[in-house]
């Protein structure tokens, strides 16, 4: 098993001398390593198991517009996995994670547009209904909310709007990994991954294979970190809902006794940053908003840096969404490193966070990925003479012409 940085960048850098390279499909990596991908508790419950995921971070998740996009992208899923969904959670007042009746279902589609704009909502529809048991097939979403009423702020005295929403949704999705282990089934998921890039105003997000826990996912941190350590290609997501904090953009004005005088949603040439935005990393999927783009000298610049037959780049809406390979690669052992990973890294690495926010919380006692875990797994795709990532700026950039 690699355990550091180091050992990751030391394979990385001598790929390219192989004259040859071993990647499994997701159906060859299912057939060696789908006992080692899978995890059963004491009753006999399957706890972990491969899966595909798409985790998008947008925002506007106050707004009815978004909202029924949200929508939209669960009712999608369930034409296409409806035989499978028997569980799920509505947004308040329509219960816990649990079984859901045809008509419970129906309350979590209306709580969703239904919900008033200053509560959050919270949605799954899921395979599982037993919440300690991982899920084959889910959806879920956790949305921003917008201030009910004018807030002054007791530290600046400056007033917040009624309606203000400065805060990232997400949403995700997944299916088993036997779903791409065939052409027909990663077409589905790229075709439903689009459509959701089509629906939402997606600011930024990834997708490829994952360890997928249940519900109450807390009990297994240390089985996915440990996943991840020997398969390189998983990603750890078990926080997704807490990534919207990295893509947040936030800027600010203050007077001469240092209160803010003005907020801004987006980072304003000559402010003073709060939230600079960074992406999480790369996968088999990374989707890049503007922002992103922008921060890599635009579009042109993205296709020209990246422009290999293994790399398929594709616009929707204001998002890029970069691929790399044609299916989602797992990174076994014995498996060489996935070259169009490394070099859509190559390219995007400076979006990340120097400093990131731990990957995983409240597993005293146990290996997971903590600060210095989670630095050094975000940068197993660098080569070992990658600079280093730049610094966060002080102050927002005034371009020049």
């Amino acid at each position: 098993m690699l355990s550091t940085c180091v050992e990751f960048k030391f394979l990385q850098t001598m790929m390219s001398s192989q004259a040859s390279t071993l990647i499994l499909t997701p159906e060859e990596a299912l057939k060696r390593y789908r006992e080692e991908l899978c995890l059963h508790d004491r009753k006999g419950r399957l706890v972990v198991l491969p899966g595909v995921i798409g985790t998008v971070l947008f925002r506007g998740g106050s707004t009815l517009e978004v909202r029924q996009g949200i929508l939209a992208c669960f009712d999608r899923f369930a034409e296409l996995f409806g035989e499978y969904l028997k569980g799920g959670r509505g947004p308040e007042g329509t219960g816990n994670f649990g079984r859901r009746t045809p008509a419970g279902i129906v309350s979590i589609r209306r709580a969703i547009v239904e919900t008033p704009p200053y509560e959050a909502v919270e949605a799954v529809l899921s395979s599982q209904a037993d919440p300690d048991a991982a899920a084959a097939y889910q959806i879920e979403t956790l949305t921003s909310s917008a201030l009910a009423d004018d807030y002054q702020s007791p530290y600046s005295g400056l007033i917040h709007k009624k309606g203000t929403d400065r805060e990232m949704s997400y949403l995700k999705f997944w299916m088993p990994m036997d779903f791409v282990s065939m052409p027909e089934g990663v077409k589905q998921y790229e075709a439903f991954l689009r459509f959701v890039c089509e629906k939402l105003p997606v600011c930024g997000g990834y997708g490829g294979l994952s360890p997928i826990l249940p519900y109450d996912f807390h009990s297994y941190l240390s089985q996915e970190w440990a996943m991840a350590q020997r398969f390189r290609g998983l990603e750890i997501d078990s926080y997704a809902f807490t990534q919207g904090d990295a893509y947040q953009t936030m800027s600010y004005e203050e007077n001469s006794e240092g209160r803010d005088t003005a907020i801004y949603d987006d980072l304003r040439p000559g402010a003073k940053v709060r939230s600079y935005g960074f992406i999480k990393g790369v996968n088999w999927y990374t989707l890049i908003g503007d922002l992103f783009v922008d921060r890599l000298g635009g579009e042109e610049k993205v296709r020209a840096e990246l422009a290999r037959p293994d790399i398929n780049i594709e616009r929707i809406g204001k998002c890029l969404l970069i691929r790399a390979g044609d299916f989602p690669w797992l990174g076994a052992p014995e498996e060489d490193w996935s070259e169009p990973y490394l070099v859509v890294n190559s390219v995007l690495r400076v979006l990340r966070n120097p400093d990131p926010q731990d990957l995983q919380t409240n597993v005293p006692g146990a290996p997971h990925a903590d600060s210095d875990g989670t630095r050094q797994w975000e940068a197993r795709f660098d080569y070992r003479d990658a600079p280093p990532l730049p610094r966060t700026p002080l102050i927002v950039p005034v371009k020049t012409n």
